[in-house]
């Protein structure tokens, strides 16, 4: 990291919502507020004008249209990426959100600490799912769509890069996945990169979803 704060918007229909993450924002050195909206065309108007690094978006709100929104934004600022909070488990709205491009994921009952540690994943370019919903949310996998395609490649994996792939399961970091095995990030990374190649992906849910399809066969 650069050491300055990170910059964060918030996007909610519901004030007390928006309060409560301003009040955990604002007691955090490592981030910085710099805009509110209660709708998606307000975050759009945001993100447009403040470039936040992270945008936390509720989703659970009538004012708000996940997907939509979510493209919107990405277009208004490519750089901004966007951690998405859900008060419900509509599986089938969350995989949207991350299929348009959301990097992350919690509820809204997370943690501050829980939280910080979001931003600063995805700040950093990581996929985060909030672990707590990460078991719940594989088991509807059934209900989304996949690229059988994919199914193909499947003994190209290596014994360690299937290894790492179960490990992407469960919400690991490169970094722990490294301490996990005993290697070096980089070495994590590299593998990373190779899984995403054989089984033709470009992001970590893809291949998530592959391999808990393949533990289901």
């Amino acid at each position: 990291m650069d050491g300055l704060p990170i910059k964060v918007a918030i996007a909610s229909s519901y004030s007390l919502i928006r309060e409560g993450l301003k009040a955990i924002l604002q007691k955090a050195g490592s981030v910085e507020l710099v805009g509110e909206a209660v709708n998606g065309p307000q975050a759009f108007a945001v993100v447009k004008k403040s470039k936040p690094s992270v945008l936390l978006m509720d989703i659970s709100t009538p004012e708000m249209n996940g997907p939509d929104d979510i493209t919107a934004i990405r277009e208004a600022n490519s750089e901004t990426k966007v951690i998405i909070i859900s008060g419900s488990m509509d599986h089938v709205m969350i995989f949207k959100c991350l299929k348009a491009g959301a990097k992350g994921c919690v509820s809204d009952d997370v943690t501050s600490e829980h939280l910080l540690k979001a931003i600063q994943a995805v700040k950093g370019g990581e996929l985060w799912v909030q672990r707590k919903m990460m078991a719940s949310f594989f088991e509807d996998v059934e209900r989304y769509p996949r690229n059988d395609e994919n199914q193909t490649h499947r003994t190209d994996l290596t014994p360690r890069e299937r290894e790492i792939l179960s490990s992407l399961t469960t919400g690991c970091t490169n970094k722990e996945i490294g301490e996990k095995l005993f290697i070096s990030e980089k070495t994590v990374k590299a593998h990373v990169n190779s899984i995403f190649r054989k089984l033709h992906v470009t992001r970590r849910l893809q291949a998530i979803l592959y391999a808990i399809h393949q533990s289901r066969k």
